[in-house]
């Protein structure tokens, strides 16, 4: 057998991160942060302890890149718009993106939610997570102060707990819970 190319080791090096990640996602959504150890994920990976180091330095370390990698893939059309030209349109799409993520990854959203009803865990991302998300409160700001609405950072703040509850809700019971009647209710009457 030849040795590994470079090309051979690095999708290794992805899958393996993909298993450790999606392992760790899973037991941190089902069983809580604090409840899950190093050893218990790098089992569920198909992997050693030692392993897992390579990868992360600690359980925070990849708890920190779970959350900011989902919340960069949802503010990922962000950085695309001048926030001084924001649309409607443009809200709307920013809202439909999100809702179209919680369809997609149900168990991001499982943890997400794991991770803000916690405040001991919120606390590890807390920084990360509001540095990222503040273009997201901004732009919606911003929206709401060119239609001249009185207090915008109000009505921003409304729409991320509405956004906050009803991942909440769809993560419990995804089956029952009317997402898309609901995104279509936050359109009309928030924006």
């Amino acid at each position: 057998m030849s040795p590994r190319t470079k090309k051979q080791l690095k999708e290794i090096r992805r899958n393996r991160k993909e298993s450790i990640v999606a392992s760790a996602m899973k037991l941190f959504a089902e069983n809580g942060y604090q409840n899950v150890t190093i050893s218990t994920i790098a089992k569920a990976a198909g992997i050693s302890k030692g392993l897992m180091y390579n990868y992360f330095d600690n359980k925070e370390h990849l708890l920190k890149e779970i959350i900011i990698e989902g919340i960069r893939q949802m503010m990922a059309d962000i950085d695309k718009v001048d926030t001084a030209l924001v649309t409607r349109e443009i809200i709307v799409k920013l809202i439909e993106s999100n809702f179209q993520m919680m369809k997609t990854d149900l168990q991001y959203w499982q943890l997400y939610i794991s991770v803000i009803s916690q405040p001991k865990v919120m606390n590890l991302v807390k920084n990360e997570v509001m540095a990222m998300i503040m273009p997201y409160l901004t732009m919606i700001s911003t929206y709401y102060q060119n239609k001249g609405v009185k207090n915008p950072m109000a009505h921003t703040f409304l729409v991320g707990a509405l956004m906050d509850g009803i991942a909440l809700d769809y993560a419990m019971a995804p089956d029952e819970f009317p997402l898309d009647e609901v995104k279509e209710i936050i359109i009309e009457k928030l924006l």
